[in-house]
């Protein structure tokens, strides 16, 4: 029997209105933080899937970026540096550029999530405060502009092959030595394995990064794949309070399944890239980041979330690696379990340590690398706090997190870092002039 553990995760978040947004300058970042972090509560009522999650990130904020950047002349649209992304509609007299990046925000973020009633719900009463405003022409064009931006971005995204990707074949298991086989507890078909197909942000193709050198299925005692066997065996084996902390830390699975006797239930959070938009979130609040900064601090983080799951996920159903929990039991220990639950898909690259390095190497280029700062994303799950010197330290953790845990190789984490760093890096390359020290 299955039982569906479900939380309010609206209540994990907060969000807060002010009565005064149209005066108080400081409302802005506010708004901006509170419309990320709805978004991150809804994926999580509406069970998303982590490469869904990242996508549904994404596209909200390319069209609040869209608007608020045209207060802030020195940060540049991204039209024609985003695959396929035309220009937006030009911009009209008399109108608030921020309160169209609300509205755009909203529109999009409906259109991608189950849930829409939630972001309509949060909009109306976002307007019924701004209605203070003395200008009725300037808020009536800044909405009809906000919905121009927002029908030009859900086009779009409507032509990224996500719709498509729905009715392609299930994934057909390979049963060939050193393949992917579904993992315990729940033994679930491959996840997305047509994510590869969907159309990048700015990547040439899903294998634009895809890593030169391979972690190759080889059981030779003297080969590499054997000694990462027996490594993330001994690790885990062998683990402390330090690296098991580590692990749950970063365990992000969005639905983990628990064993209770007879009983099977499921308990969901947030999700990698959930996790990462939060701590863009922090880092934003705590540096002070002026609105149209904060903007493209999401827009970016988002895009390279984006980007760094098409490449994973392209790496993995190619390569089709088994992950250590089905090798060790059969050739080594067949009682031997993994710290947390393996995810259903196969093993190299990781998702979680390409995504992280691709989001920290992001932020570390707009925001600096002197940023310390202490995550308290899990808070609401029960989970204590951490400090990271950088976003890179944080990244360079949640990679041998996953090690820890036991479901990725050595070899593999030391591989997903290069392929994250490379991804976030050209991402900043390509979107942004490069940054001044």
């Amino acid at each position: 029997m299955i039982f569906l553990k479900k939380f309010s995760c609206v209540t994990f978040f907060m969000v807060c209105f002010s009565s005064n947004y149209s005066l108080n300058a400081q409302a802005k970042e506010q708004t901006l933080h509170d419309l990320n972090s709805l978004l991150v509560n809804v994926v999580m009522d509406d069970l998303y899937t982590p490469p869904v999650a990242a996508r549904i990130y994404t596209y909200p904020n390319i069209a609040f970026y869209e608007c608020v950047r045209q207060e802030k002349k020195d940060i540049p649209s991204l039209s024609g540096k985003l695959n396929g992304l035309q220009a937006v509609p030009e911009s009209k007299k008399n109108i608030n550029y921020f309160l169209s990046a609300v509205i755009a925000y909203a529109e999009v973020a409906k259109s991608l999530v189950g849930s829409e009633y939630k972001i309509e719900d949060w909009k109306a009463a976002y307007l019924d405060s701004f209605k203070l405003t003395k200008d009725s022409t300037e808020y009536a064009n800044s909405i009809l502009y906000g919905n121009e931006v927002a029908n030009v971005i859900i086009s779009w995204l409507k032509k990224d092959n996500y719709n498509e990707s729905r009715g392609l074949m299930r994934h057909v298991t390979n049963t060939g030595e050193g393949k992917w086989q579904p993992t315990p507890i729940d033994f679930a078909q491959g996840l997305e394995p047509h994510w590869g197909t969907i159309r990048p942000m700015v990547m040439h193709s899903a294998s634009h990064f895809s890593p030169k050198k391979k972690l190759v299925y080889n059981m030779s005692k003297n080969s590499v794949f054997y000694k990462n066997v027996i490594e993330v065996y001994n690790i885990v084996n062998n683990l402390d309070s330090i690296k098991t902390a580590i692990a749950w830390y970063w365990d992000d699975n969005p639905n983990i399944s628990i064993e209770d006797g007879h009983f099977n239930h499921f308990v969901h959070k947030i999700s990698p890239g959930g996790h990462w938009i939060m701590i863009t979130r922090q880092a934003c609040i705590e540096k002070n980041i002026p609105v149209a900064k904060a903007s493209q601090a999401y827009t970016l983080a988002s895009i390279a979330l984006f980007d760094a799951f098409i490449a994973s996920w392209d790496e993995k159903y190619k390569t089709d690696l088994i992950r250590p929990v089905t090798i060790i039991n059969r050739h080594i220990d067949e009682k031997w379990e993994p710290l947390i639950q393996t995810p259903p898909f196969p093993e190299f690259t990781s998702g979680h340590a390409v995504i992280s390095n691709a989001a920290a190497s992001v932020l570390t280029g707009l925001l600096g690398d002197n940023y310390s700062f202490t995550d308290n994303t899990q808070i609401p799950f029960g989970i204590k706090p951490r400090r990271f010197d950088s976003f890179l330290k944080a990244s360079e953790e949640t990679t041998w997190s996953r090690v820890y845990g036991g479901i990725h190789y050595p070899e593999t984490a030391r591989i997903s870092i290069k392929q994250g760093k490379a991804i976030g890096q050209y991402v900043i390359k390509t979107l942004t002039s490069p940054v001044k020290k």
